[in-house]
């Protein structure tokens, strides 16, 4: 039986922070993922953030998500996630969503409908180089991976996951993506 504490222990004090670009060489199999920001690169309440080679731990995700009341299983891999965070759109995937909101004024990023799915349009390109420039990530394979996506959120201090969260920050950035979706949508009528 696998020790899910082993494997969040991975994410918080990883052996090696890999490249935003190195997301193709991430296991095809079910895992957990941490992305480690460069500090200062994002504005996000102090905290007591894990931190390694000048990043801060801000965000983790798992692949496949957790198998719903009825039984029915994703078969998505950690390499699948962290490609459609690196180069894919908002629309998929919820940090880039939020990374979006945060970085909105510096990239100079509109949300809008295209092809009816709300993203960046051209301006996804900016978000892909800025989390090649400034993100890193650590993953580690876990057959349950929402098992020690658990340890890790009731344990860590992780800026921008928002689910089940209240406070100040994560309100706020609830409130910019609500906003921006609701611009985007009003543009397109």
């Amino acid at each position: 039986m696998l020790d899910h504490s082993l494997t969040a222990e991975r994410i918080l004090s990883p052996l090696t922070l890999h490249s935003a670009a190195d997301a193709r060489t991430a296991p095809a199999s079910p895992g957990i993922y941490g992305w480690w920001i460069k500090k200062g690169t994002l504005e996000v309440p102090e905290a007591a953030y894990q931190e390694q080679d000048g990043h801060q731990l801000l965000y983790v995700g798992i692949s496949p998500r957790k198998p719903s009341a009825a039984g029915r299983a994703s078969k998505g891999t950690l390499r699948d996630r962290l490609v459609t965070h690196v180069t894919k759109n908002a629309s998929q995937s919820t940090l880039r969503r939020t990374l979006g909101v945060l970085v909105t004024d510096e990239l100079r990023l509109t949300l809008g409908v295209h092809g009816g799915r709300e993203h960046y349009g051209q301006g996804e390109a900016f978000i892909s180089r800025w989390l090649i420039e400034n993100g890193r990530v650590a993953w580690a394979v876990d057959p349950q991976p929402w098992d020690a996506e658990d340890k890790l959120l009731a344990h860590a201090t992780l800026a921008l996951n928002l689910d089940g969260r209240s406070d100040a920050f994560a309100r706020s950035i609830s409130a910019r993506r609500k906003a921006a979706l609701a611009a985007a949508r009003a543009a397109v009528l």
